[in-house]
């Protein structure tokens, strides 16, 4: 993955990978962010949809996200044109003025960072999570068998296999909820491959930033 932008004043950086526009928005601790940014539909999704309690990280998504696109499409795309909404499963959807085309954008939160990657070519799924050991209990909740096995010989992959699992999953998007674990991935250079009834060829890539990892995945 490369830098195409330099770091932002307010911690916001842009990355570019195969087509994907990746923003990372570090938390800030001066304060809430402001709503300037927000369509009259979001604000109103705001106050009568989000916990108070998860409003800041809600806010810091729409907010990296709405950089992204202008990122892509240029300044002239004010923020409040850009409207990021979730439709009937919850999942989060772009929703651009006339004249912008269409973009499809994952989000992912950690403690730390907020990060969202958004394209115009087919599907893409976004996950971070802080550099540590994943601990073992958890290992059976995401990875096969024969991956657990494999992470007991390299424990450092099992984090990979997590992102990775994570991302895939949003980029996959399955009609109805499948486990992680029954997400094989056939891992190649950048590239990887599902079985049935899946079976399709994604890329894929790993960064790791400010002491976490970011995986995305595009279709």
């Amino acid at each position: 993955m490369q830098r195409t932008a330099i770091a932002h004043p307010e911690g916001f950086t842009f990355l570019s990978w195969g087509g994907v526009g990746v923003g990372v928005l570090e938390e800030r601790l001066d304060g809430p962010l402001l709503k300037y940014f927000l369509s009259p539909r979001e604000q109103v999704f705001l106050d009568q949809m989000v916990l108070p309690q998860r409003q800041p990280e809600w806010l810091r998504g729409r907010h990296v996200c709405k950089q992204v696109v202008r990122e892509l499409l240029g300044p002239e795309c004010l923020a409040r044109q850009v409207e990021v909404l979730p439709d009937p499963q919850g999942v989060p959807q772009l929703h651009l003025q006339a004249g912008f085309g269409s973009l499809e954008v994952s989000l992912s939160h950690a403690r730390a960072l907020s990060v969202v990657a958004v394209t115009a070519e087919g599907r893409v799924g976004v996950d971070v999570e802080s550099v540590a050991p994943v601990e073992e209990r958890l290992w059976h909740f995401f990875l096969t068998p024969a991956e657990r096995t494999r992470c007991e010989q390299e424990p450092e992959l099992a984090l990979k296999l997590w992102v990775l699992k994570e991302a895939l999953y949003k980029a996959v998007r399955p009609p109805r909820h499948v486990p992680l674990r029954h997400l094989v991935p056939e891992l190649g250079e950048g590239v990887l491959r599902l079985d049935p009834p899946y079976e399709r060829e994604l890329s894929f890539t790993f960064l790791t930033l400010r002491n976490h990892l970011l995986a995305v995945v595009r279709s």
